[in-house]
């Protein structure tokens, strides 16, 4: 529960950051509600991964475990550049990558044009329950391990 208000505080700071530097968002409210909606989502999800990855490691060196696989997914996914302007290999990649739907939806919401977004909640629950089954593993491991 506590990572969730924490959340939804980093997404209401976001956002009044955002507004204040000027950024246009021609989403409704509606539209943002699905963006804060699908962010919380990948959220939890990335929350379930690193608990799943402490708990089997239960160490500090883990931290970079946590992040390598999260950046090279992002790494080829079209984070800085919509999908249409990538081109050769990377391309390829972003179509088959889970991550582009997220990101697709994502910049839908904000431009007031939502896209792909039955696939980005069904992306982000996957993702959500997966890593809760990879993260109830871990508990059970270090339960087990004492």
């Amino acid at each position: 529960m506590a990572a969730l208000v924490r959340a939804c505080v980093t997404l209401t700071i976001l956002t009044a950051v955002a507004l204040i530097a000027g950024m246009n968002i021609d989403g409704n409210g509606v539209d943002l509600f699905g963006l804060y909606g699908l962010g919380l989502t990948v959220n939890l999800a990335a929350v379930l991964w690193s608990a799943g990855v402490a708990l089997r490691v239960r160490s500090i060196q883990g931290g970079p475990l946590m992040q390598i696989p999260v950046f090279l997914i992002l790494f080829m996914a079209p984070v800085y550049v919509p999908l249409g302007l990538l081109t050769g290999w990377i391309h390829a990649v972003a179509t088959v990558n889970p991550t582009t739907a997220l990101l697709e939806a994502g910049r839908g919401f904000i431009a007031g044009r939502p896209t792909s977004v039955v696939l980005a909640f069904a992306v982000g629950a996957g993702l959500a329950l997966l890593f809760t089954a990879w993260a109830r593993g871990g508990l059970r491991r270090a339960e087990s391990a004492g």
